[in-house]
């Protein structure tokens, strides 16, 4: 695993060819990242295998890049143009792709030691983040491993249809959950599919539960659907919200929202919106207009309040069904990550298995998935991917086996490096 993916012997082939392309709006970009999610499927299987991985692959890739390189640049603004439809264009920030497609490339090429050399080039203090991760759980077999997905296993991209995960990324994730842990579970407040974390992941099947919007969905290992149960009532709120929601998006002055991060994300038991991304791709002034237009809507379906919570991250805005928490119906409160985790604890019956459990997040919407842990699980450790202090002091306060690294591609490197 250590010596350069590519050889000349041994070779395999490269089953879906990437050409190069003249890449000028929207639906081209995201057809190009479709091509590069089926291209990376079979080089991960085969790097598993240990089989390796043909030129032609590495070709691919690079056409890939080149694609991307050579879009359209603004000469007075600095920042790639795409079409969205007829002469409507979005400016995009393709900084994930392109370092993505990068990093992959030097992978295949040049082996993974060498290629934990180039990651540390990029990140202060790179060596000491991975010497501690790894030093602190050397060794142990963990009964669960409990992660979330964008900003702590995976670099955020400021659109989640082109969040495709990396060869790399892969590889290093898939290993670890085969060779250290029984339950690997990713719980990410994307939905499940039709566009969700399964249309984006690129791990081996039966490697992982994948866990939608905030764990009210899953499917299991053998790859069994589950779903949280939710009243009829309720069901019916949701889908005139999302249907009102539709609507406006195809509005001339609000439909540039649905091309830019999360987009319209329908997912089950809740719906995100997003009114920003990560490269304030909309001025200030149009976001916050969004924001109360969003407001407006649910005030409308929900004037009590009752039924609907709005959690606005400053780039999405997430409106959440509520549940019951007892049976008066007299309190009520958003569904979050921890209700995910034990509604998930309880279907695939983790309680009552032994081990320690290593539970992965980035932002304080992963906080209730820790705290759930604690409560359930006698072995709790955990790894942050974090640079707010607030929230380091937080983590340490709820789970004293803690440790937090400012880089997904740390907390990467230690779980590679852990299953080797």
């Amino acid at each position: 695993m250590h010596e350069s993916i590519l050889k000349e012997r041994q070779l395999t082939t490269c089953t879906t060819p990437i050409t190069l392309q003249d890449i000028r709006t929207l639906k081209e970009l995201y057809t190009l990242k479709a091509e590069t999610k089926e291209l990376r499927e079979p080089i991960v299987r085969n790097i598993i295998k240990q089989r390796v991985v043909g030129r032609a692959c590495i070709e691919s890739l690079k056409n890939a890049l080149y694609s991307l390189e050579t879009i359209y640049i603004d000469d007075n603004t600095g920042h790639r143009l795409l079409r969205l439809d007829g002469m409507k264009q979005i400016e995009v920030d393709l900084t994930y792709e392109i370092r993505e497609l990068q990093k992959d490339i030097y992978y295949l090429e040049y082996g993974e030691d060498k290629f934990i050399d180039y990651l540390a080039k990029f990140m202060p203090e790179f060596r000491a983040y991975v010497n501690k991760g790894v030093n602190l759980l050397k060794g142990k077999q963990f009964n669960a491993f409990i992660t979330d997905r964008d900003g702590t296993t995976n670099n955020y991209c400021g659109r989640y249809r082109s969040s495709i995960q990396p060869i790399y990324n892969s590889v290093f994730l898939s290993r670890f959950a085969k060779n250290c842990c029984t339950h690997p579970i990713i719980i990410t407040s994307a939905p499940l599919k039709d566009f969700g974390i399964l249309n984006v992941s690129i791990n081996p099947s039966h490697t992982f539960v994948y866990a939608g919007s905030k764990g009210r969905e899953f499917i299991n290992l053998d790859g069994e659907f589950n779903s949280f149960p939710i009243e009829e009532d309720k069901q019916k709120l949701i889908h005139r919200l999302n249907d009102h929601l539709r609507v406006m998006l195809q509005d001339p002055d609000f439909e540039k929202f649905n091309f830019i991060g999360s987009a319209l994300q329908i997912k089950f038991g809740q719906t995100t919106v997003a009114r920003q991304d990560i490269s304030s791709s909309i001025r200030d002034d149009e976001s916050s207009a969004f924001l109360e237009k969003v407001k407006s809507i649910v005030r409308e379906i929900d004037p009590e309040e009752k039924n609907f919570r709005i959690e606005d991250t400053g780039l999405d805005i997430e409106i959440i069904l509520t549940i019951d928490v007892d049976c008066n119906d007299a309190v009520i409160k958003d569904f979050d990550k921890g209700d995910g985790l034990s509604f998930i604890s309880r279907e695939l019956s983790l309680s009552s298995a032994s081990g320690p459990i290593l539970v992965c997040g980035d932002t304080p919407s992963d906080i209730p998935m820790l705290k759930t842990a604690m409560e359930m699980f006698d072995d709790v450790w955990t790894i942050f991917v974090t640079r707010d202090h607030e929230l380091k002091k937080e983590v340490q306060e709820i789970c004293p086996k803690s440790i937090t690294v400012p880089y997904p591609d740390i907390l990467l490197t230690i779980l590679g490096l852990l299953s080797l």
